[in-house]
């Protein structure tokens, strides 16, 4: 309780950041409300359809037509299983097996190339072949053959992708996860071999890369919202729920703050108090 008080003291009262404050409260509050919602069994709000989670349908049947394998990489460093990356890697296994789940189905080759993170490799594996056994084919995934792992760094990922897309083919490149802008030679390469390619990341500093390479991007916590639509997991849904509250509440802060400078009050002194 000293350390909380000792806390709360020196980095709330004493700097003034009463709004963060009130923030964090809500968030809290949101998050214990949609949480019982869970427990209870009762409906949480609706996510709304997004186009690149809807074009992995298009790309898993472009792929059985012309004969060419789908592509799918969490990017070198894009498994993380600690930290705070820890729910993109959960929201891109989410996407992975969504994707391996209908490569399965239409009897389409998967080809994935492993992140550098040996402890995520198991976890990768054990994502598709838990899909293709949903459909009653885990035989027909290669281990062997089609995870492919290239060791530490961003070039030689990029290179060894690079490879497999011109030797085999590629009808659908995805690539989701914690990405760096590094990325961006292996997306055009795909793009070049005439592949429908997607991606995304949470990471903002890096949007730019997959709005100049991809036909269809998860853009920012669409990323989130498409690992909670196609896994239907209700703790991810009600995250989600309970960040737009504190969404609603900063957007709400900004157009009052903008009103008030409107009228001859000057916002950043009113938040001070």
């Amino acid at each position: 309780m000293d350390v909380l008080r000792t806390t709360v003291v020196e980095q709330i009262i004493k700097t003034g950041r009463y709004w963060d404050l009130l923030l964090f409260g809500l968030l809290v509050v949101a998050t214990l409300f949609y949480l019982d919602r869970v427990n209870k069994g009762k409906p949480l709000p609706r996510i709304r359809r997004i186009a690149a989670l809807e074009a992995i349908d298009e790309g898993v049947g472009r792929s059985v037509e012309i004969r060419k394998p789908v592509h799918f990489s969490f990017g070198a460093y894009g498994a993380d299983m600690y930290g705070d990356s820890v729910s993109q890697t959960l929201a891109s296994l989410g996407i992975l097996s969504h994707t391996a789940e209908l490569c399965a189905k239409l009897d389409a080759r998967l080809i994935f190339h492993l992140p550098q993170n040996p402890e995520a490799i198991s976890i990768i594996e054990g994502t598709i072949l838990e899909s293709f056994a949903r459909e009653g084919k885990m035989e027909a995934f290669n281990r062997a053959r089609d995870m492919r792992f290239y060791g530490t760094g961003t070039m030689v990922h990029t290179a060894g992708m690079s490879q497999s897309f011109m030797s085999e083919g590629v009808a659908m490149k995805i690539m989701v996860g914690r990405q760096y802008t590094t990325v961006y030679p292996a997306l055009e390469n795909a793009k070049l071999q005439g592949a429908i390619v997607i991606g995304g990341t949470a990471r903002w500093t890096a949007q730019y890369i997959f709005a100049l390479t991809c036909d269809y991007m998860f853009i920012g916590e669409e990323l989130f919202a498409g690992g909670a639509t196609v896994t239907g997991n209700p703790y991810m849904i009600s995250s989600l729920a309970s960040e737009e509250i504190g969404k609603y509440f900063s957007i709400a802060v900004i157009v009052i703050g903008l009103i008030l400078s409107l009228v001859g009050y000057s916002f950043p002194d009113i938040i001070k108090l």
